[in-house]
């Protein structure tokens, strides 16, 4: 199963998950094949993803910095520590202290050299908190941050959204700037809320605080809430972990293709980000997520099917005229001759 942009269908896709309306019913049933009339209507309703199936997905290995089931454990606990700190007043934070070093614990086993596939998915706050934990982390690692510091990136990333639970405006696959003064000010006060909310808890040190509110600053005094030109390391790692995820599954901006996103870093490094992060970003995140359809300069057409220690060169198994696998498959780490010449939609 694959979330797609509406906007990058044909038509001829199978639906995976029922299309459902915000009212909370079914446009389209599941296991329906999409016709181009069923996606202009998906469209003209605001709807800008759908969940379809991957024909090839039997033969995909994705590569995580952990399993899934360990990813979906952490975002239960993270879930219910931060519900019950909102919903019952002074029920402690503390219990992020034992999952931060569980999280530390994880990534310095996980190998160093793996290539990550950012997956496409839909915004969701307590998901988003652990990506870009886990993210955050293994950069920090790779930069060579001691386990101290580790330890307090994953504090820091763990409770940098905490302020958008106190918030009542719409972030996901919202637009900011596009929105009214009243709303963006709404919004942008969720740092603030945040470390105001931090503030008392005497267990927690200062650089995990200072990370949740200038999470949003910018490297050249642009971004809010104190336009603040930010010196720790930790936080500038913050920074580009959570504007990557929030791309990736528009949370507080509109989704955008992992290709995109990188390039858009690249570009604004030593602008709005840290150099020294972003090009760890950069040899971490794979360019051609698993399951991506390119076309090679062999004018062959292929599915990423793995990635390689090389996130620009993965592996890809050859399609026919009809898209059915064949049987031959290409390492580009190790085929330096052929190379991708374009995605495929």
């Amino acid at each position: 199963m694959r979330i797609r942009l509406v906007s990058t269908l044909k038509g001829g896709e199978k639906l995976a998950e029922p299309v459902i309306t915000e009212e909370k019913e079914t446009l389209i049933s599941k296991g329906t094949i999409l016709k181009p009339e069923y996606l202009d209507l998906i469209s003209f309703l605001g709807i800008d993803t759908v969940c379809i199936e991957d024909p090839y997905e039997s033969e995909e290995k994705p590569h995580h910095i952990i399993d899934r089931e360990k990813r979906e454990e952490y975002i239960s606990e993270v879930r219910k520590i931060l519900g019950k700190h909102i919903y019952r007043g002074k029920e402690s934070l503390e219990r992020i202290k034992p999952l931060a070093d569980e999280i530390v614990e994880d990534i310095l086993s996980a190998d160093e050299n793996i290539v990550i596939d950012m997956e496409e998915r839909n915004g969701n706050l307590y998901e988003h908190t652990v990506e870009v934990t886990l993210l955050a982390v293994m950069v920090a690692r790779k930069i060579g941050l001691e386990r101290e510091s580790l330890r307090q990136v994953a504090l820091g990333c763990l409770l940098h959204d905490l302020g958008l639970r106190y918030i009542t405006v719409p972030y996901i696959n919202y637009e900011i700037e596009k929105s009214s003064a009243a709303e963006a000010f709404e919004y942008r006060k969720h740092t603030i809320l945040a470390y105001s909310a931090l503030e008392e808890e005497k267990w927690l040190d200062e650089l995990p605080k200072r990370m949740v509110l200038l999470h949003h600053e910018r490297k050249d005094g642009s971004g809010f809430p104190l336009k603040q030109k930010t010196r720790e390391i930790e936080c500038k790692i913050l920074q580009v972990c959570d504007a990557l995820d929030c791309a990736m599954c528009g949370m507080e901006c509109k989704r955008s293709r992992i290709q995109q996103i990188l390039e858009y870093l690249v570009e604004a490094s030593d602008i709005l980000y840290e150099r020294s992060v972003t090009k760890v970003i950069q040899r971490l995140v794979a360019r051609y997520p698993v399951g991506t359809k390119v076309r090679l300069t062999t004018g062959e057409t292929g599915i990423v099917i793995a990635q390689s220690d090389n996130s620009i060169r993965p592996v890809i198994r050859i399609l026919d005229e009809e898209n059915n696998l064949t049987k031959a498959v290409y390492e580009l780490n190790k085929n330096k001759k052929i190379n991708i010449l374009q995605i495929e939609e």
